[in-house]
């Protein structure tokens, strides 16, 4: 919350083609809601108009049981990546 303000002036000047959020902290400050990152992430979202995609956060996917959530956040990383170089 106190970043915030920063980190939105920031992305209004960049204006970035797409917006890639890792994990539920940062998925629930820009996308201002509460649902939590398993609802969220794969999906499209916006933020002032610029499209968000929202995954996992990096040490979540560090767990070694998880191999379910790292082939999810590559499909998501791969929308990402598909959306901004065509």
């Amino acid at each position: 919350d106190t970043c915030s303000p920063y980190l939105f002036r920031q992305l209004e000047a960049i204006r970035p083609k797409a917006i890639c959020v890792l994990g539920s902290t940062a998925s629930k400050v820009l996308l201002a809601t509460s649902t939590g990152i398993t609802q969220l992430r794969g999906k499209w979202h916006e933020w002032r108009g610029i499209p968000v995609m929202a995954t996992y956060h990096p040490s979540f996917l560090l767990r070694g049981y998880n191999q379910a959530g790292k082939r999810e956040a590559w499909e998501d990383l791969k929308k990402l990546f598909h959306y901004v170089y065509g």
